[in-house]
């Protein structure tokens, strides 16, 4: 079978690129900008080169150097955004407005300056929800312009990676474009929580975690359970399965201002709450009262037991947060791939 080429800039943990590998395309490299990702990554990944630098800093005559002269099918990649990630800093004089000056913005624009230098014939980019509304929705159409001024038909669309079978309610941006000519369309959900829809239900996020239920601590597998202080035991002892924390009904000693998304119990009935990047942001257990530990968080975003995250648990749960659920970025890859068979057929694959 032909094998088509793919590169992953900001590739994190490898959440998109373990998809795309699965589905079948080479992963020809692979661009970061942070050291705990690269161990991560030789650990993991170890046949796949990758770029530790800033990517401002990485010319793309020297991503060249790692195609072997092979032209590049897909572009991947994720550019972090947690200037304007809806959980994300606020600007201090004006608390609703999310901090567009953040440099972290920046990014999207340097992975659409090396789409436009690369030119492979397919796109693929993955943001948070956020991107829709800063500054009012111009930021994501300057984006998308200069992708459309660089040749691609570009769209994109806001996904619930819980209506592909990830266990996770997980809303994000999906961006697909390409350079041939073809309409830009999205791959089908095949899960729903609508009935109506006869589509299998939601994945519940039980069945990932029941077996670590009764674990212990295992650093090597990333299983680790925090060290709650008593208090906080005993706020987590009041929050009912599928609940949050009932503030209004803590006693004086339990009450504190200004309570966190933290204090909320998973259901085990239902997708587990988006996994946030942080030490403490994972939601609490639904059995148990500790929150999760970041192979938990690892379980429910998909990620296979044989990758290992490095880096201290502050590290490893960012690793996991920011990460896309493998199992949505390999039902993705499977699309693309359809996508270039189907213009293959058409004969206008090779075009320029």
């Amino acid at each position: 079978m032909e094998k088509y080429t793919a590169i992953d800039l900001f590739c994190g943990a490898g959440g998109l690129h373990i998809g795309f590998e699965n589905a079948g395309f080479r992963i020809k490299l692979c661009v970061d900008n942070n050291d705990i990702v690269e161990k991560t990554h030789k650990r993991n990944f170890p046949n796949i080169p990758i770029i530790n630098r800033d990517i401002n800093k990485v010319s793309t005559d020297e991503i060249r150097e790692y195609l072997d002269d092979d032209n590049v099918d897909v572009i991947i990649g994720g550019p972090p955004c947690q200037g304007f990630s809806t959980i994300g800093h606020r600007v201090s004089s004006n608390p609703e407005k999310r901090n567009q000056k953040d440099p972290r913005n920046e990014l999207v624009l340097t992975y659409a300056r090396i789409i436009n230098e690369i030119r492979p014939k397919f796109i693929v980019m993955e943001n948070v929800k956020g991107i829709l509304t800063l500054e009012k929705g111009a930021y994501l159409q300057n984006v998308l312009s200069i992708l459309v001024k660089a040749g691609y038909n570009v769209e994109y669309k806001l996904i619930n990676m819980a209506d592909y079978g990830v266990p996770e309610v997980r809303e994000r941006v999906i961006i697909i474009g390409n350079r041939i000519g073809m309409p830009v369309t999205f791959p089908t959900p095949d899960h729903s929580d609508n009935p109506d829809d006869n589509l299998p239900g939601w994945e519940n996020c039980w069945n990932v975690l029941k077996d670590l239920e009764k674990m212990p601590d295992n650093p090597s597998f990333n299983h680790v359970a925090l060290k709650h202080t008593c208090k906080n035991i005993e706020r987590y002892k009041l929050i009912p399965e599928g609940g949050r924390l009932p503030e209004d009904k803590l006693s004086k000693e339990l009450y504190r201002k200004n309570f966190g998304n933290t204090y909320k119990r998973l259901a085990r009935n239902r997708p587990a709450l988006t996994m946030v990047p942080g030490n403490d942001a994972f939601p609490i257990h639904p059995t148990l009262n500790r929150s999760l530990t970041v192979r938990e968080a690892a379980r429910i975003q998909t990620f296979p037991d044989t990758v290992i995250f490095e880096g201290n648990r502050r590290q490893q749960g960012h690793q996991v947060g920011n990460a896309v659920p493998p199992v949505f970025s390999k039902k993705l890859a499977i699309f693309i791939l359809e996508q270039i068979k189907k213009a293959k057929d058409l004969g206008i694959y090779e075009c320029d």
